[in-house]
């Protein structure tokens, strides 16, 4: 069965990178022949010769321009005009691809407008079935500023799940919230996020060391923030706030904010206000294959969320990339987190408390007596979400 995946990034970002990627190599195990139609931020400086790829055995089309446009860390989002141009090129293009490849079935990666308008007309045209993955609850967490685009991202949110043969997803609130818009239970597929069986297991030790000595860290306790540096849905500025009082109780220790946002400059402002700026680090932007090394040089990492619908309808990447770098994990108890971080994975705390995420850190950060012994918890908990595993989950949709 030949299955191409339409998405509306690239592999840049976490979603085709951390979910969509990993999943097609292991479908290819199982005897599937999937396939990628990605966007591109700098689509116009891609050479002709990366437009078409091949990663782990999964061919990978990058068919046209995102709907932002710049590298990952100085991204500019388009306005109202250039967006709709943006929206209907890309759209073409993804359906030009999928004409060309003509799979046995299509699956549209987040229900939004360029990718499901070229999965409805490919899939008519074509006469095969559309899937539609569900991974964020999109009209909550996206930044346009207009209320017409975010009156077309939740139409298409709530519509193409309701037009699909099936619909994967990777929370219960997601699935919950699929059944609320009319599609019915046994035509939703649960599949959490991930982690490839490779990336189980402790980080480079030389690579650790060199980046404890480039950064300055000496033997201070670190926590470690990996992700987009956002106030919109990740609160950023919730963890800037938890960890002055972390700083209050125990000086030596650091925060390190590897990623890059938005909203990276007003965060930076904030924790110099908060009086931060000698123990917080912002690290930027990091290839993923170095998230591991600064995983590993932490006590806990942390995912700060406030209790609302974004949160609920997140699986995060970033909970089983430090579980399976074996560094225990803070964050708060909404949504699958729970699930996620098992008995021994982490500490839950209430959510959008600095205080109580303050003390959290604080468990982790004052003892290490037993290190050795939470990070083999924390990769055992990993485990649970290994793509060749989920994998087998995934491909019953492509049954019904």
């Amino acid at each position: 069965m030949r299955i191409l995946f339409l998405s509306t990034s690239s592999l840049e970002d976490p979603s085709p990178r951390g979910r969509w990627l990993p999943l097609a190599r292991e479908l290819a195990t199982l005897g599937y022949q999937p396939e990628l139609a990605l966007l591109h931020p700098t689509y116009d400086r891609l050479a002709r010769t990366h437009r078409r790829q091949v990663q782990g055995g999964v061919v990978i089309y990058y068919a046209s321009q995102m709907h932002v446009y710049g590298p990952v860390t100085r991204r500019r989002y388009y306005g109202s005009a250039a967006l709709l141009r943006v929206t209907f090129q890309a759209a073409r293009q993804l359906l030009a691809v999928a004409l060309r490849v003509r799979p046995d079935a299509l699956h549209v990666c987040k229900p939004q407008p360029m990718n499901g308008l070229a999965g409805l007309l490919a899939a008519r045209r074509l006469g095969v079935p559309l899937y539609v993955d569900c991974d964020d609850y999109e009209a909550g967490g996206n930044r346009f500023g207009a209320s017409w685009q975010h009156a077309l991202v939740r139409y298409w949110e709530d519509m193409l799940p309701q037009r699909a043969s099936a619909v994967t997803v990777n929370t219960r609130f997601l699935q919950a919230r699929c059944t609320e818009i009319g599609v019915l239970p046994e035509r939703i597929v649960y599949v959490p996020n991930g982690i490839a069986a490779d990336r189980i297991g402790p980080p480079d030790a030389r690579l650790v060391a060199g980046l404890r000595a480039a950064l300055h860290l000496g033997d201070a306790p670190v926590v470690v923030y990996a992700g987009t540096l956002s106030e919109t849905s990740h609160n950023v500025g919730l963890l800037l706030d938890a960890f002055a009082l972390v700083r209050a109780e125990l000086p030596t220790a650091r925060l390190l904010l590897v990623g890059t946002g938005p909203d990276r400059a007003a965060l930076q402002t904030r924790a110099r206000e908060l009086g931060l700026e000698d123990c917080v680090i912002f690290a930027g932007y990091a290839d993923y294959t170095m998230i591991p090394a600064f995983f590993g040089l932490a006590r806990c990492s942390v995912d700060p969320v406030a209790d609302d619908a974004v949160a609920r309808g997140r699986s995060p990447l970033k909970i089983i990339e430090s579980l399976a770098a074996g560094v225990p994990v803070v964050t708060g108890d909404v949504g699958d987190r729970a699930e996620m971080l098992g008995a021994h994975g982490g500490t839950l705390v209430a959510p959008g408390s600095p205080r109580a995420l303050a003390d959290g850190l604080l468990v982790h950060l004052r003892d290490d007596t037993e290190l050795a012994q939470a990070a083999g918890f924390a990769r055992d908990q990993a485990a649970r979400f290994r793509w060749d595993r989920l994998a087998h989950e995934w491909a019953q949709v492509y049954a019904i």
